[in-house]
């Protein structure tokens, strides 16, 4: 994306530590969590499209990073995606086809804060094997 997200120098100018080894004030936030998936269906992208930006609107500011690659009926090429925050690309990859025996798998990771696993992988279902 080169979006610069996330600038060492940035993080370094308000906490010259971040880089230290054993920093007794480094806390892990257990509201941060994953959620992934990965299905043999191919995906509607317009529905993974509006499903992600109704994601972004609704959730933005807890996704702090998410990527997929998925199968798209009929497509011959790999379609993939990556965001951070509200910050979303896709598209197909003109070098990345389907090999023949290749199998035709769809998937995705999410990580942020309070992510509601049941939804994402609800949301992302309903994305699947559907037509226009």
């Amino acid at each position: 994306l080169n979006i610069k997200a996330f600038e060492l120098e940035r993080v370094l100018d308000f906490d010259p530590k971040f880089l230290e080894a054993g920093s007794e004030d480094h806390e892990h936030d257990s509201s941060v969590t994953s959620v992934a998936l990965r299905v043999e269906k191919d995906v509607n992208v317009a529905m993974l499209e509006g499903w992600i930006q109704k994601l972004i609107v609704e959730n933005g500011a807890n996704l702090y990073r998410y990527k997929g690659v998925l199968a798209a009926k009929n497509m011959k090429c790999k379609f993939v995606f990556q965001g951070v925050g509200m910050l979303f690309t896709g598209g197909f990859v003109r070098d990345a086809l389907w090999k023949e025996n290749e199998k035709r798998e769809s998937r995705f990771v999410f990580i942020g804060k309070n992510l509601d696993h049941e939804m994402y992988k609800q949301g992302f279902m309903a994305c699947c094997d559907v037509d226009l």
